[in-house]
């Protein structure tokens, strides 16, 4: 190919950085629809479904991630509830702070 960018002006490389980028996405999209057909025959082929495919490769298809068991509970008001993963709630910090330990608000 022979562009020579130092002959082209700002706006030009500009529209030509886009046009770029959307060529990029455009075969990007038209690569991974080719997999997805190869991946999908391959799979009929030896009788598997992708969902194991994935399975194997240690992903799951599902989407989002069923949520966490609660470990916590308020002891003011008990549906109040914490997995003990992520960001600590005010109700418990609340509890720490006037004496409890974390043992106490363990659910049992």
């Amino acid at each position: 190919m022979g562009i020579n960018l130092s002959d082209l002006s700002f706006d030009q490389l500009a529209q030509l950085r886009l046009d770029v980028e959307k060529e990029i996405r455009a075969r990007k999209s038209q690569e991974a629809s080719a997999l997805a057909n190869l991946v999908q025959e391959r799979a009929q082929q030896l009788d598997v479904s992708v969902d194991e495919l994935l399975a194997l490769l240690g992903k799951k298809n599902t989407g989002k991630k069923a949520p966490l068991a609660a470990k916590f509970a308020n002891p003011a008001n008990p549906s109040d509830t914490w997995s003990g993963k992520g960001r600590k709630p005010g109700w418990f910090l609340a509890a720490i702070a006037a004496g409890k330990s974390e043992a106490d608000l363990l659910i049992k």
